[in-house]
């Protein structure tokens, strides 16, 4: 029995008219007419009264629209509950991005990309700049949020993926201070230097791909002395503030303690590296909501 013969069963015992039910369901009344009969065959009983003005349902048709109703009830609230998870992903947009980032840039981020969209839900996940890369070229992610630098990212910077710059920062290099405003360590740049104590970053990840590649030319690196290593700038930031040395942090992340004098310049802030803040996402992306959001950043939203 299909589903419909049901649904015409509902519609007739609501008009009490072939004509006029035939007319709710869009089919002819002949049409219908069949399809009750062809529920009536099913049934293997009459479940109706036919008669000159109005079609009533007997006792046994009473009894099948009780359970109609409820099957239908049951199956209808059964579909919805199916394709909640479908139509909860349609407004929902993944974006990968780094820790920093994600505390730091992507809560104001996705606050001006509300404008002008229908709400919509944001699913992060946390990951160093490899994964990041490699999820957003896989397809796992809709979106990318990175720190960007030169060398540029062979995997994504080609014509199958777009980006916007979306925001600036620098790295800073920065020491706890030996006295007010004097940097217990400084940016090593001679031989002759002594070796300095350094808080390094995971090579996985962007900020420290980005610093390596800014030190060239500031820093005699060979007298950075690694003490501590992390995939987390909030870690290297605690560690640095206890006088363990020497980090580059972002500015954004640091600009409170700067100003509060826990932490001081190591370097003369010419020497700050500069970087940009980047959304990717693939130019093939087929999800209505990404297109969206991504024409709100095209007119300048982000």
């Amino acid at each position: 029995m299909h589903l419909k013969l049901l649904e015409d069963f509902v519609a007739l015992s609501k008009s009490q008219s072939l004509f006029r039910a035939a007319e709710s369901r869009n089919v002819t009344h002949p049409a219908f007419g069949r399809r009750i009969r062809a529920l009536e065959e099913w049934a293997g009983v009459p479940l109706v009264e036919r008669g000159p003005q109005h079609t009533q349902l007997n006792a046994s048709g009473r009894v099948l629209l009780s359970a109609a109703i409820e099957v239908l009830d049951i199956l209808n609230e059964t579909r919805a509950t199916l394709q909640r998870p479908e139509q909860a992903r349609a407004r929902r947009v993944s974006i990968a991005s780094g820790r920093t980032l994600a505390h730091l840039v992507l809560p104001d981020l996705m606050q001006r990309m509300q404008h002008g969209v229908p709400p919509f839900q944001v699913k992060v996940v946390t990951t160093t700049l490899n994964y990041g890369i490699d999820m957003l070229v896989d397809g796992e992610v809709d979106m990318l949020l990175c720190h960007a630098h030169e060398p540029i990212y062979e995997k994504i910077d080609n014509p199958a993926f777009k980006y916007r710059r979306v925001g600036a920062d620098t790295l800073v290099a920065v020491s706890a201070p030996v006295a007010p405003g004097h940097p217990r360590y400084v940016v090593p740049r001679l031989r002759s230097d002594a070796p300095v104590p350094f808080l390094d970053y995971s090579a996985s990840m962007s900020l420290g791909k980005i610093m390596r590649a800014g030190l060239k030319g500031i820093c005699n690196t060979a007298q950075l002395n690694t003490v501590y290593e992390s995939d987390l700038a909030d870690a290297i930031l605690a560690t640095a503030r206890q006088g363990t040395g020497l980090a580059w942090l972002p500015h954004t992340l640091v600009e409170q303690d700067l100003r509060a004098g826990t932490l001081v310049r190591a370097d003369n802030a010419v020497n700050d590296i500069a970087m940009e803040i980047r959304l990717y996402v693939a130019a093939d992306n087929p999800r209505a909501l990404v297109r969206q959001l991504w024409s709100e950043l095209e007119r300048g939203v982000g």
